[in-house]
């Protein structure tokens, strides 16, 4: 066994550890996650930017306005294919399921949030706080990026494969409780499946971002 794997085997073995002392029951045979290469800062950082400003489409923002705002500050390449097609036909031309989804990647710019060491507050049953806007530009003003790709800083690869390795057994038990028609104030359902989305594109350089597989 290489140092590399006993690494990932001993992480795994902490988190589920530090789970059942909270009372979350996860089991002993889901396996290790694999170890990738991870993205780049710069990457990173975009990638959280653009995904802040799609986001506005919920709050009301024209897709012109995000288009150009995007455009304007080289982002429009940090969205996903589907993203681009969200922007291109318009919200109101998405369905209730798609405008939910849309809502919902506020818990994935949480997470970007937190790699990039814009706060320390990341659990596995609280969702987004207030502050989240002060750490994106204000895109009403059209706030440039430049200086907010350039303060964002990752943690460490092993911080970040931990907190990865810890929602994706989180995400087993709540899904779960969900199975079996229970809901659990330990673990949120979506709010880890959001964040874990989001640690596994920037941990694994080779996965794209609208065919993230989130099995369990």
């Amino acid at each position: 066994m290489s140092n590399l794997e006993f690494s990932l085997h001993k992480i795994k073995s902490e988190n589920t550890a530090a789970l059942r002392r909270a009372g979350i029951e996860v089991i002993d045979h889901l396996p290790a996650l694999d170890d990738s290469e991870n993205r780049t800062e710069d990457v990173v950082a975009k990638r959280w930017i653009a995904m802040g400003a799609l986001l506005q489409l919920h709050f009301k923002a024209p897709e012109t306005f995000i288009k150009e705002y995007l455009d304007e500050n080289d982002l429009l390449e940090a969205l996903s294919p589907k993203e681009k097609e969200i922007l291109d036909s318009g919200y109101e031309s998405l369905n209730d399921q798609q405008k939910t989804d849309l809502y919902w990647t506020i818990e994935a710019i949480w997470a970007f949030a937190w790699a990039g060491q814009k706060h320390d507050s990341f659990s596995l049953s609280t969702g987004v706080e207030d502050s989240l806007a002060s750490m994106l530009p204000n895109f009403a003003e059209k706030e440039a990026a430049h200086s907010f790709i350039a303060s964002y800083h990752l943690r460490s690869k092993k911080e970040l494969f931990s907190n990865l390795d810890m929602l994706y057994r989180a995400h087993w038990f709540a899904r779960q409780r969900n199975l079996e028609g229970e809901k659990s104030a330990l673990v949120d359902l979506d709010i880890v499946m959001e964040r874990r989305k989001a640690l596994e594109w920037i941990c694994d350089a080779e996965k794209e971002w609208d065919n993230i597989s989130l099995d369990t």
